[in-house]
């Protein structure tokens, strides 16, 4: 008797493609305000640099995950 492989190539795991360009445009204008307030450019988006860059980032890997973002 024969054994079948049991390895599927048709489907993959893992599949990472380009951010949309809304997403993009989003994702930098966080970024944007959270570097002015983390350099402190801007004093009234101290408080808000840490999560504007870390939606930025996250936006970003979301973007390039998920196909509808």
């Amino acid at each position: 008797m024969t054994r079948r492989s049991s390895r599927r190539t048709g489907r993959r795991v893992l599949l990472a493609r380009a951010p949309r360009r809304g997403t993009l445009i989003v994702a930098i204008i966080a970024y944007v305000f959270g570097l002015f307030g983390w350099l402190d450019l801007l004093p009234a988006l101290a408080p808000f640099a840490t999560p504007a860059l870390a939606f930025a980032g996250g936006l970003l890997i979301l973007g390039a995950l998920l196909r509808d973002l």
